[in-house]
């Protein structure tokens, strides 16, 4: 990982082959109370209930036990990830849904 003070950063030109966006959708990088980008969608609602049932149902069934070994966890959150994808796909997921979840709207 790589941090850029304020000042180097103004002197760099940002383009589609330097510019990264980091989206924690797994939250192995924030901390504390924070919640997920996924939750984040979940709480705004802008998905409908069936976004909300299907992403609980889809927790649910590949929430990995603290028990099993971590290639089973690796797969269980893996498909996870390709069942959330599907679902965002499945209930017209797009840029403006991303814009208002991320003011509160």
């Amino acid at each position: 990982m790589r941090y850029i003070n304020q000042n180097k950063l103004n002197t760099i030109k940002l383009n589609k082959d330097n510019f990264y966006v980091l989206i924690d959708f797994d939250r192995t990088l924030t901390k504390g109370d924070s919640i997920s980008c996924w939750r984040v969608l979940y709480y705004s609602n802008l998905l409908g209930e069936n976004f909300q049932n299907e992403y609980d149902r889809i927790h649910d069934k590949t929430f990995p036990k603290d028990y099993e070994s971590k290639e089973i966890k690796k797969q269980a959150y893996s498909d996870r990830f390709k069942e959330y994808m599907e679902l965002l796909k499945q209930n017209n997921f797009n840029n403006d849904i991303v814009k208002k979840a991320v003011r509160g709207n």
